[in-house]
Order: structure tokens, then C-alpha cells, then sequence
């Protein structure tokens, strides 16, 4: 299920009530600085992963003076349009509800299978200069889609290592850490062989859009996974156990697929080192690029990507240059930004373009 076909919003950030007919390909929103451009992104972000990539508090993302917002979108498969979902998201203060098809849905993952989303944003280029949780994020999207039980051991990963720094934090006797110590190994080592074959898929794609949006690059680019614990450690149980007194003392869990990182080499340099900010923003393209074409090849579908101010970006050669890709692939895309003029149409028949002000739309001519 790859293809926004309908999307509605009632009572999100500053927008009464939103309804709008996607087009399979762009789908491009206009309007000034504060007019409502980037909640349409966020709205579907947020249906789509259960998070909002500006705000952790939920009462930000109800209109002023409501209780309530809710979400809607009508998604179907690109190669099989008679396949539609009907997926609905409402949230208040203190709770969330999803829906698929009317029924009550317990979990995120449902509703992001359905639903596979990437997002550039003016922030982006942070996944390279900032910590590493960010580059976890990106590796166990592709993962999440790639290989069916990594959700589980996810899953299972993160709640024992909540128990056992929980365990760490009180100062519990040895036995009663360490009881976890088998589980998280073993969750860790699976996490683990699973983000090494993505990453290993992945390279291949990253090195062919690094030389579509970068050709001035001599160097071909190189993906460093780092484990989480020393490279030459042969025996990840002994050697937490090892340092259960250096655990102890700093209240955490040092080693696990949760310390786990990326670096991002072209030749023997790191990307930070060598790239400009303008081929960073590039650099990030193309990562999300790769993982679109990987996915597609995976899943036999592509990916929707949400692109908030495109134009704050990249330059107008490179804008054009990100549209041909998307177009190419067959992504849809839904973009934002401040003027009409901005972004080239590629393909009328396949794009649509609205004005948005003070959370109101208005479709106009391309």
C-alpha cells in the first residue's frame, strides 16, 4: 500500500478541516511561512509512525480551543488500485486510537506497514553531524520492512534492556541484572546480523544516487555499521559480564545493539570531513533515495516520500535533478513550499498543486 489517494485532517495544528484528492505523483503545497505547509507533512508522518517530527506533546497538535484531532487517509496499492486501506488516526491530550478499514488497531506497526513514509526536511542533514540514534532510526526503517521479525526482536530488545536498567539504576544484586543478560544478547546479536544485511543491500543504491546528485565525488561511498561493542569482542556475553561493575556504577547497559551507529565514508575520509552542507543535504537525498529503490525491490512497492521545503534545500538544479529521480522510481511525493514557481512539473497529468493558508486549501493550475 504505497499511494495516498485521500487525505483529511480535522482539527490539526491551525487547520479546521482539510480534505484534498492526492495525484500519484507530485503533490505540491503552497503557501507562506506559517501558513499550514508543515503540519500537512507532519499530519502524515504522524499516521504514519505514531510521532510528530516537531513536537512530543500531543496538546500541540490539537487546534486551539479543541479536544481533540483526528486524521484520515485513503492509501492503495500503486500496482494494484482496487487494494485500498482506509487507515484513521485520532488523538487527544492523553490517548491515541488507530483504525484500519474500521476496525480498532493496537498497534503502530500495522498501520506503518501499510504506509511506508520517508521525510526530508530542512533538519535532515542532522543525521550525519548529530548522535548516533538517529542513524539507528534509519537503518531499522529499512530493516522494519526488509525482514518481517525484526519488529520482534525490536520489540523484545527494548524491554529487557528497560529491565535491566531498571535493575541497574535500584542497585539490585548481580544475580538479579544479569538474569537479563542471555536475552539481551541474543535479541542484540539478531538485531545486529539483520542491520549488517541491510546496510549491506543498501550500499550498492547509495553508491549509484551519490553519483547522480554528486558526479564531482572521485571517491565511491563506503557504509561503517558499528555493532554496539568492540569489534574484536568474540563472546558479547562475557563480556558484559565482564563489565557488570562498570554497568553498575553508571547505571546503564554499555553494550547491545542499542549503542549500534553508521559512519559514512567516501574513500578513507568520513562524509562529515569532505562534504560541503550543500552535499550533505545532497548526500542525505540520496540516502533516503537508496532506500526507497531497496524497498521497492523488496516489497514490489514504492515508498511515499514527504519533502517540507524543498526549495530551502537544495539549489534549482539539484531540485530538478530530485524530481527526475522521484519520477523515475515512481514515488509519489508530496512537497512543500513558498512560491509555485519554485518547483518544476515534470508531468501535469500526474501532479496536483494547492494554496494553503491559515490551514485552508485551495487547489490550483499547473
Amino acid at each position: 500500500m504505497t499511494q495516498l489517494n485521500r487525505l483529511q485532517l480535522q482539527h490539526f495544528r491551525n487547520a479546521a478541516h482539510i480534505h484534498c484528492q492526492l495525484s500519484p505523483g507530485l503533490n505540491l503545497f503552497v503557501g507562506d511561512n506559517a501558513a499550514g505547509k508543515t503540519s500537512l507533512i507532519e499530519a502524515i508522518w504522524l499516521l504514519a509512525t505514531g510521532r510528530s517530527f516537531r513536537t512530543r506533546q500531543a496538546q500541540h497538535l490539537i487546534q486551539h480551543s479543541q479536544t481533540e484531532t483526528t486524521i484520515f487517509a485513503e492509501v492503495c496499492s500503486s500496482l494494484h488500485p482496487e487494494r485500498i486501506n482506509r487507515i484513521g488516526m485520532q488523538r487527544q491530550n492523553g490517548a491515541m486510537s488507530l483504525r484500519l478499514n474500521g476496525e480498532s488497531v493496537r498497534s503502530q506497526s500495522e498501520i506503518a506497514q501499510q504506509i511506508p513514509v520517508q521525510l526530508l526536511t530542512p533538519e535532515s542533514h542532522r543525521l550525519l553531524e548529530e548522535g548516533p540514534k538517529a542513524r539507528r532510526q534509519f537503518m531499522d526503517w529499512g530493516c522494519f520492512y526488509q525482514f518481517p521479525e525484526f519488529i520482534q526482536y525490536w520489540r523484545q530488545h527494548k524491554r529487557i534492556l528497560k529491565q535491566r536498567n531498571h535493575a541497574l539504576k535500584k542497585r539490585l544484586p548481580a544475580d538479579q541484572v544479569q538474569l537479563w543478560d542471555q536475552h539481551l544478547v541474543a535479541t542484540s546479536e539478531h538485531i545486529d546480523q539483520m542491520r549488517r544485511n541491510y546496510l549491506q543491500a543498501l550500499t550498492p543504491y547509495l553508491e549509484e544516487f551519490c553519483l547522480a546528485l554528486m558526479p564531482e565525488l572521485s571517491e565511491s561511498v563506503h557504509c561503517h555499521y558499528r555493532s554496539g561493542w568492540p569489534k574484536a569482542t568474540e563472546d558479547l556475553l562475557q563480556l558484559m559480564q565482564q563489565n557488570f561493575a562498570k554497568d553498575l556504577q553508571l547505571g546503564h547497559t554499555q553494550y547491545g545493539s542499542h549503542r549500534a551507529d553508521i559512519r559514512f565514508k567516501f574513500g578513507t575520509q568520513e562524509a562529515m570531513q569532505i562534504l560541503s552542507r550543500g552535499q550533505q543535504k545532497l548526500f542525505v537525498c540520496a540516502l533516503m533515495l537508496a532506500q526507497a529503490k531497496l524497498h521497492q525491490q523488496v516489497a514490489e512497492e514504492p515508498v511515499i516520500m514527504l519533502i517540507d521545503d524543498l526549495p530551502a534545500e537544495l539549489d534549482e538544479f539539484h531540485r530538478l535533478k530530485l524530481l527526475q529521480l522521484l519520477r523515475e522510481l515512481g514515488i509519489q511525493h508530496l512537497v512543500t513550499s513558498t512560491a509555485l514557481g519554485l518547483i518544476p512539473v515534470l508531468d501535469k497529468n500526474t501532479s496536483k498543486a494547492w494554496k494553503i493558508d491559515q490551514g485552508a486549501l485551495n487547489e490550483l493550475e499547473i
